[in-house]
């Protein structure tokens, strides 16, 4: 399909519908930033679930964060109106559904920019046609593609970067009062169970890290407290590392990206805060079960990715062989290893994506 460029210079502010999930709100951060870059004036605001979207509060690039509950039966109504209210000129689809159409048809506003990937471009004045591939490829890339089609520009770097705000850090400190040294952080959720290495491993690794931590923090969300007090107790042997539980102290969402920050290394499930880890410029190390690495790889990440099946061949898909991708078939022993590799790295140094 044949897709005329929209010119960002003759609008004044740009609504983006953003992506209901955290990870792939981050993802979007490079073709936000790119937009901007190539319209130093155009005013930028997101929208959409306010606990994704809240997480890149601070971008010099963005004017305003607007959230909107789009659930229920008058979900897309109620974003359309929030749209209109907003004053832009121009609205931006970065999610996939027939209801987010919908939302920005109920808007009115012209353009309306969006993929032809989720059926809903005949609500849209701008489809975009997306590539195909046989193999999945990074959601960051989709968005850039989509933007670079949009608009007419190039979205050069890829990586998600984010700054905290003053008072996240404020939060962070509060939260973290009396630790000091190295700190590790541990997020053993996971919106899926599949998703989840198993809490006794966590615990194991903490154990384990002698040395290379003075203290592993928990990371989790209100619906994960048993799960971390647990993880909590087994881990905490008083001989290895001190081991908090920062979901029982209060952590939320204005204080998550402040706890990130201050952590030497991040170990994660395929999970939102790991790519606040990454876009933040934490030393990482994601584990991956059946959901496949390369629908969320970035690259240039200071990130070991280790996976269930490292030889699964390149032509099959995680997702379809959980089973054989099952995230309990990584060791210890290898998250160790790769803890300890991605530790030793000079800062600076550029990252390196393994499978192990």
């Amino acid at each position: 399909m044949s897709t005329p460029n929209v010119d960002l210079h003759r609008h004044r502010r740009l609504a983006i519908m953003m992506p209901n999930w955290l990870g792939d709100a981050v993802m979007a951060e490079p073709s936000i930033r790119a937009i901007k870059c190539a319209a130093p004036s155009l005013e930028l605001s997101l929208m959409g679930r306010f606990a994704a979207i809240s997480m890149l509060e601070g971008h010099p690039a963005i004017s305003s964060i607007i959230g909107v509950d789009d659930r229920g039966f008058f979900g897309p109504r109620r974003f359309g109106k929030a749209l209109q209210a907003d004053g832009a000129d121009a609205v931006l689809l970065l999610r996939g559904s027939f209801r987010s159409g919908l939302a920005a048809a109920v808007s009115r506003i012209r353009p309306r920019i969006g993929s032809t990937r989720f059926g809903h471009q005949g609500m849209l004045t701008h489809p975009i046609q997306p590539p195909t591939s046989p193999t999945p490829c990074p959601q960051v890339d989709f968005y850039a593609t989509l933007v670079e089609a949009a608009f007419g520009i190039k979205v050069e770097d890829r990586l998600p970067r984010l700054v905290t705000t003053p008072t996240e850090r404020d939060a962070a400190a509060r939260l973290l009062d009396g630790v000091s040294g190295p700190v590790v952080g541990f997020v053993p959720g996971g919106s899926k169970l599949m998703k989840r290495w198993p809490a006794d491993r966590f615990a194991e690794l903490a154990r384990r890290l002698g040395t290379l931590a003075d203290t592993v923090v928990l990371l989790g969300g209100p619906e994960e407290r048993d799960l971390l007090s647990k993880l909590e107790r087994k881990a905490d042997d008083g001989k290895g590392p001190r081991v908090i539980d920062l979901a029982a102290r209060g952590l939320g969402l204005e204080s998550l990206r402040g706890v990130i920050e201050r952590c030497s290394l991040v170990v994660a499930n395929d999970t939102g805060p790991r790519h606040l880890a990454v876009a933040l410029g934490i030393p990482t190390v994601a584990l991956f079960g059946p959901t496949d690495h390369r629908w969320t790889t970035l690259k240039g990440a200071r990130e070991r990715i280790l996976v269930g099946e490292p030889f699964l061949p390149e032509e099959r898909v995680a997702n379809q062989h959980p089973e054989t991708c099952r995230v309990d078939r990584i060791s210890v022993g290898d998250v160790l290893h790769a803890v300890k590799t991605t530790l030793d790295e000079p800062p600076g140094a550029e990252s390196v994506s393994s499978e192990t």
